[in-house]
């Protein structure tokens, strides 16, 4: 009984840190575009983004909780796993691999950010 109490409870954790883990990276990524690129971009598209400079500073405070979230999420899922079974075995398994990888995919981007902003600018405005 109490192993099944366990599994839940790891289940809803796990959840819930695959929840906070795509929002932060979602949000450090985000504030690292915000800068440059995603107002050509959206501009582009006819949308403003004049609200976006404000989260300009937090790229590295929100990249760093993205990193910490997304660390623990990924643990938590891997240890809520019965043993023997493989990654994203069952729907639901499935879908918290997606998320997790989603936004393990953000937070990379957002780390490497300093690298990529250049040459993105670039190409977006070169398509302008």
């Amino acid at each position: 009984m109490s192993d099944e109490v366990e599994l839940r409870t790891n289940g809803l954790a796990s959840k819930g840190a695959t929840a906070l883990s795509a929002l932060a990276s979602v949000g450090a990524f985000t504030s690292a575009a915000a800068c440059c690129v995603l107002p050509l971009v959206l501009g582009a598209a006819g949308i403003g983004a004049a609200g976006l400079a404000p989260l300009v500073p937090y790229h590295w405070p929100l990249t760093i909780v993205a990193g910490i979230s997304v660390a623990a999420a990924w643990l938590l899922y891997l240890r809520g796993r019965p043993a023997g079974t493989r990654l994203g075995a069952s729907g639901r398994g499935r879908t918290m691999v997606v998320v997790l990888g989603m936004a393990t995919a953000f937070t990379l981007v957002s780390l490497s950010w300093s690298l990529l902003e250049a040459p993105l600018t670039r190409l977006v405005q070169r398509s302008l």
